[in-house]
């Protein structure tokens, strides 16, 4: 027992790790606490059309972060190839994977603004539960795509500047998007300063503009650390060699993102077996539940950061130190907060809707998945940990194995065959977080990412 309190108190004594540590992830957490009111914001500010518009805007949410989940994998690549040359002390290199970066995102986020008001409807037709929900839901997501570009752009300077440690820029920019999403909400989705009321489509255009707002701040926090730096005498062309790098280090993460995004997707189908109403649910729930994911990515970023900058450097114990120290600390948040689920859930939920119904459908799940958060924290942070090693494949692998053998299957079984509702299908999705968590503790333990390499 001496040795288990000596360990807390190590844990948390004003340590320099536990300050890199909290140096790093804070403002991840605030930043990452701005996006997450950008979905929570949408789903009040349009609750007034009811159940079926915030159904809506959950599936059409889903989709979306679908569509670009993929993308966003390349900037956990550009984080983790930034911090490894970091830690190297190779500032040439650190340019050169800047500017390939910028061509790369500008390519792909042009792609995804262009294609995803195309497909907007015939995707909400193919997953939405009826036609009405259908119907809003493309509306949403018409609008929400055109600003894709920005997003894309501005996840991967988020990615390149938290690979050098710099994480309060992500902080301010995405602080910026969630006042210029209520904002913009306030003006599109009920008519203001001349504007015609759009309803639930107003919300998708103005999350659309709120990216473009969040963008706009990159290029000052780029001045402000002088990273004008590591891109002195290179060319300004992008570099062959380091579009093959971020694509190897940045696609398994990114296939990752979108077959679990896909997964999601078909995880909604499985509530329209239920009702409407299941999926208003599960909306209010992933808005609800987004506050307590924001510890473990955070920490999770902060782990990749320290951990990528010290395999540079060939400081292997510290690599390993630091993911555990990232990870205990992100479980003790999580957990705080998974109680607060337990015992506070009613009215946590009565923030976001009061429609009773609802609350009475998603208290017994925030309640279920509040008891699995410190595996959760685990998981997400250690899991970031094996990416910035070099072991993205091995967490692809592990993510696409449990989420398409485990979670849906589970999900189905216990929702829909043995009629368990919407608690039912939540189910799934705890045995999920539970053999994830297991799963990475388990191999990063075994220190088979020392060999990694990117």
């Amino acid at each position: 027992m001496d040795h288990f309190y000596k360990k807390i108190r190590r844990s948390y004594r004003a340590s320099r790790l536990n300050v890199k540590i909290l140096s790093l992830a804070l403002p991840v957490v605030f930043g990452m606490l701005s996006q997450s009111l950008v979905w929570i914001t949408d789903t009040i500010m349009i609750g007034y059309l009811g159940q079926n518009a915030i159904a809506a805007v959950g599936i059409a949410g889903t989709s979306y972060y679908t569509l670009i989940a993929f993308l966003i994998g390349f900037s956990m690549g550009v984080q983790i190839i930034v911090a490894r040359r970091f830690g190297e002390g190779r500032k040439d290199q650190i340019g050169k994977v800047g500017i390939t970066t910028v061509y790369l995102s500008l390519f792909l986020g042009s792609m995804l603004s262009f294609l995803g008001p195309i497909i907007s409807q015939p995707l909400m037709n193919l997953i939405g539960p009826d036609i009405t929900v259908n119907s809003l839901a493309s509306e949403y997501l018409f609008f929400r795509s055109i600003g894709s570009g920005f997003y894309f752009l501005g996840f991967c300077f988020r990615g390149f500047l938290d690979g050098l440690g710099f994480t309060k820029a992500g902080f301010v920019s995405m602080a910026v998007t969630t006042l210029a999403n209520i904002f913009f909400n306030w003006i599109f989705i009920y008519g203001n300063l001349g504007s015609d009321a759009m309803g639930i489509g107003g919300a998708g255009l103005a999350s659309s503009l709120a990216g473009l707002a969040g963008l706009l701040v990159f290029p000052i926090f780029f001045f402000y650390y002088r990273v004008n730096e590591y891109f002195k005498e290179i060319s300004l062309f992008p570099s062959w060699e380091h579009l093959k790098e971020i694509i190897k280090v940045g696609t398994p993460p990114g296939f990752e993102e979108g077959f679990v995004n896909v997964a999601f997707v078909l995880f909604a189908k499985i509530q329209g077996m239920i009702s409407v109403i299941a999926i208003a649910a599960s909306n209010v729930l992933f808005s609800t539940l987004s506050f307590a994911f924001l510890p473990g990515y955070a920490f999770g970023v902060a782990a990749t950061t320290i951990l990528g900058q010290a395999m540079g450097a060939k400081k292997y114990k510290l690599a390993y130190h630091s993911a555990f120290r990232s990870a205990f600390i992100s479980a003790h948040v999580m957990g705080l907060i998974g109680l607060c689920f337990i015992f506070l859930g009613k009215q946590i939920i009565e923030l976001i809707t009061h429609d009773p119904a609802l609350i009475e459908e998603c208290y017994p799940v925030l309640a279920l998945i509040g008891v699995i958060q410190i595996g959760d924290a685990y998981h997400m942070v250690i899991g970031a940990a094996l990416r910035g090693a070099g072991m993205q494949t091995y967490v692809f692998r592990i993510y696409i194995l449990l989420t398409y053998l485990l979670m849906l299957p589970s999900a189905y079984l216990f929702g829909i065959v043995w009629k368990g509702g919407t608690f039912g299908i939540w189910g799934g999705i705890f045995i999920w977080i539970a053999s994830l968590s297991i799963v990475f503790v388990y191999e990063f333990r075994k220190k088979n990412w020392v060999k990694g390499t990117v």
